[in-house]
């Protein structure tokens, strides 16, 4: 649907331009022409910069990208009231033209989007007589206000049934869903009453002092663009650091750090997460190898996974701050992301299918990657000092101390509203393993243990060595039957792991399962668990028990 409405508008723009351009032309006065220059001259300039509004508080991604408005309004609605919805529509396509986001697009794309803004524009034809007449006649508070109200309406009206709508469709998001956005910010309005009465300004400056002191007072709208841009830029970094303190705070707390990585990478071009992409790190834990911290958009081949991991051995051989591979199925693209000193911590992978058109641009990928890099830095810097002491080297899991820390997160969750489940693992007869077979097989045992535990859970989920032979499972979001399943599959898992008793029967673990409540306290839990785990060793050992006191 959207290409269609980008296809009509530039036929309908090729036709309007054709039945009215020469007429539009023909009609220009010495006077008409020097306004039209210099009004060109600050539209070219508006829509390279591209000023962001200045309420930041209703976005959640502040970005030099987000929320862009332009400036125009004044301008545009001044060519309109003086010249014609003509001329105002061409400059509104100029605009779009030269603006940064579309100039690397391909010429038919840019056109098109140029083109989207004339159906508007021709629609302006009804109201401009009504400005017009507004803005000739003597100059009063009631012609002020029947101008400033009537702009103001049509630029509203533009927005909420032509630009809204396309927004919607390009974006497949509900319109009432954007409607109910745009209308809720006061800002908008403001923004739109404001800009009505500059062009109020500039017109009656036009009529009473010539087209060049007109052009003056639209001067400062170049400044005020400047100053918007700066602004924005400092508010946007100021916000991509706070975002990546949550995002080190979530990874070393075990919690899910796609949500503050998401905002991070949206801060730079909300279209980023729209791409198949990954962000890998690099040396945690002080090995020199590629882990997946988190990864956006569709899924990814098997084929391309392959060349993903070419892509990332490549940038570390290299030492580029970029690395490329291309096969038939599509193509990989790693950019680097490096610390404050210059150390590889990370990367980011932009995975793209054969015949997929790119939605962002080169430089924002690395600008996204430049921003990564001190966060993974931060991170692989605390997670090593932390290492030692909340990580059991036997089992590689948390240790008590670790996994009591990420207890008490857990709870702090359930209390916000969200759900734990716990699972406490015990394995059965292991003072005979010890005693018969030595502790050094026992050390074994454990260890093969804590690595079926740690594949067999999810990212956001958290395993420690609780003390000697038990092991505690912190099951975040599961429902009563998704924590069953589990607490079977470490059963069934551990039992098939191919570690034996003395007699060569496998070994085995008895696991009791206990649901977390917000009044509780972490003892309490765990009491609860611990008596579904002595139910489970009473009734035969190797079985799941669950807690009779089940979280609704």
């Amino acid at each position: 649907m959207y290409g269609l409405v980008r296809a009509a508008s530039l036929v309908a723009a090729t036709v309007l331009a054709v039945a009215w351009g020469p007429s539009a032309v023909h009609a220009l006065r010495p006077d008409d022409v020097v306004f039209l220059s210099g009004a060109l001259g600050v539209t070219l300039v508006l829509g390279i910069l591209r000023a962001p509004a200045a309420h930041f508080e209703r976005s959640a991604r502040p970005t030099p990208e987000s929320h862009r408005v332009g400036l125009l309004v004044p301008v545009l609605l001044a060519v309109l009231v003086r010249d014609g919805w003509f001329w105002a529509a061409a400059l509104n396509v100029v605009a779009r033209l030269v603006q940064p986001g579309l100039r690397r697009r391909p010429a038919l794309d840019r056109v098109l989007n140029a083109a989207l803004r004339l159906p508007a524009w021709g629609a302006a034809a009804f109201i401009a007589p009504a400005l017009r007449q507004a803005a000739d006649g003597p100059m009063s508070a009631e012609a002020l206000a029947v101008f400033v109200g009537a702009a103001t309406g049509f630029v509203l009206l533009m927005d909420l049934l032509w630009v809204d709508p396309l927004a919607a469709a390009r974006q497949n998001h509900s319109v009432l869903r954007v409607w109910r956005r745009h209308l809720a910010d006061r800002g908008t309005v403001l923004l739109a009453l404001a800009e009505s009465g500059w062009a109020y300004v500039v017109l009656r400056v036009a009529a009473n002092d010539g087209p060049a002191l007109a052009i003056a007072t639209l001067v400062p709208l170049v400044v005020l663009a400047v100053v918007l841009v700066r602004f924005a830029r400092v508010n946007a970094r100021l916000h991509r650091l706070a975002l990546s303190r949550d995002a080190v705070d979530a990874m070393l707390r075990s919690h899910d750090p796609m949500p503050q990585m998401r905002s991070l990478l949206e801060s730079i071009d909300p279209r980023i997460v729209r791409e198949a992409v990954e962000i890998a790190a690099f040396g945690r834990g002080g090995a020199d190898r590629w882990s997946r911290v988190v990864r956006f958009g569709n899924p990814v081949d098997a084929e391309l996974e392959r060349l993903g991991g070419r892509t990332l051995l490549e940038l570390q051989v290299t030492g580029e701050d970029a690395a490329f591979e291309s096969r038939e199925e599509g193509s990989v693209r790693a950019y680097a992301a490096r610390d404050g000193e210059g150390r590889l911590r990370g990367a980011l992978l932009v995975f793209r299918p054969a015949g997929m058109l790119p939605l962002v641009s080169v430089r924002d990928f690395e600008r996204a990657a430049v921003e990564l890099g001190p966060l993974l830095g931060e991170y692989g810097a605390i997670a090593a000092t932390r290492t030692a002491a909340t990580i059991d080297v036997l089992t590689g899991l948390a240790n008590r101390r670790g996994v009591t820390r990420a207890f008490e997160d857990a709870m702090t969750y359930v209390r916000d509203g969200g759900r734990y489940a716990v699972l406490l693992l015990d394995v059965d007869h292991f003072k005979s393993i010890n005693d018969l077979l030595g502790h050094q097989t026992g050390d074994r045992v454990l260890a093969q243990i804590g690595r079926i535990i740690a594949e067999n859970i999810r990212g956001v989920d958290v395993a420690g060595r609780f003390g000697g032979e038990e092991f505690l499972v912190l099951l975040r979001d599961a429902s009563r039957e998704r924590t069953m399943h589990i607490a079977e599959r470490l059963r069934g898992a551990i039992e098939a792991g191919g570690l034996a008793y003395a007699d060569g029967k496998p070994v085995t673990v008895s696991v009791g399962v206990a649901y977390a409540r917000p009044a509780d306290g972490t003892s309490d839990i765990v009491e609860r668990a611990d008596r579904a785990l002595y139910r489970a060793k009473n009734a035969g050992r190797n079985r799941v028990v669950e807690s009779p006191l089940v979280a609704v």
